[in-house]
């Protein structure tokens, strides 16, 4: 199928691979499409979209590395965060959705990043809630030690089986669960646990590289998202983002880096005011 967009972005984006994204509707009005993190998949934007869908056609993707690690499937054997932001643009080609708002959390928000970068005139808003676009962080200077050390840890996640003791680093370090607490004791961690295959990506979030340049040139409205509690290198990457995109504004709020869902009603608050005043 052939992309109806091109790249504006002032990259060169390669054909668009096989892969497609499955996508969850439910309401209508103007188009939002909800990309959601690396562990959980879409079942972290449920409760959202349930209450968007009253004004908008809420679409709900999978991440392919989600749906790969629940059915037992392997990655391609070329994966990378651009698998996941071409395999974005070709199901919005599929449901054909030509401009829409866009929101990503976490590992999915790195790919939705490079989707907006690569097609800005596809994207009529952009929110994203602590992307671990570590590149970010790189164009100021080296990363830290504690993101140097999450990097080391996540090169040994995949591409075979992800150990429930590699589910409780990635807990800590992704800031779902504080250092002092023990990941298995959270109410979370069954489901959590059901996902780990996801997190066969390894270190690709780390592996990601862009031109902060890009960034700059970027002319839609951005809503950026940090947690209260969440590792430095995530609060430091939206910091970044907020101050070299052209227009941007960031808030913060309690929940760390589920702050969308542990914060809900404030998050929604702000989410749905700025949709409102950026409409299609």
């Amino acid at each position: 199928m052939e992309h109806s967009g091109s790249p504006m972005g002032g990259r060169h984006v390669a054909a668009l691979s096989a892969y497609t994204m499955k996508p969850e509707e439910t309401g209508q009005g103007d188009p939002l499409v909800l990309v959601p993190g690396g562990l959980t998949g879409w079942l972290s934007w449920k409760p959202h979209a349930e209450r968007l869908a009253s004004a908008y056609r809420v679409i709900r993707v999978q991440l392919l590395a989600v749906d790969h690690g629940l059915s037992g499937d392997p990655l391609p054997a070329d994966y990378s965060l651009e698998t996941e932001s071409h395999a974005l643009a070709r199901i919005l080609d599929e449901v054909r959705i030509t401009r829409a708002h866009f929101a990503g959390w976490s590992y999915g928000g790195e790919a939705l990043l490079d989707f907006a970068l690569d097609y800005p005139e596809r994207v009529r808003s952009l929110t994203l809630i602590e992307p671990p676009a570590f590149w970010v962080l790189r164009s100021r200077g080296p990363l830290s030690p504690e993101a140097l050390d999450f990097q080391e840890r996540s090169r040994s996640f995949g591409p075979g089986t992800v150990s429930e003791s590699q589910l409780a680093q990635f807990a800590h370090f992704a800031g779902f669960v504080p250092r002092d607490a023990v990941p298995q004791d959270m109410p979370q961690w069954p489901l959590w646990s059901q996902h780990r295959q996801s997190l066969r990506t390894g270190d690709v979030a780390f592996r990601h590289d862009d031109r902060v340049e890009r960034v700059r040139t970027f002319s839609r409205p951005v809503l950026l998202f940090k947690g209260q509690g969440s590792p430095d290198y995530l609060r430091e990457i939206v910091d970044v983002l907020g101050e070299e995109f052209p227009q941007a504004r960031v808030e913060k709020l309690p929940g760390a880096h589920a702050l969308h869902i542990v914060s809900m009603p404030a998050f929604m608050r702000i989410f749905t005011a700025f949709l409102q005043a950026s409409p299609l």
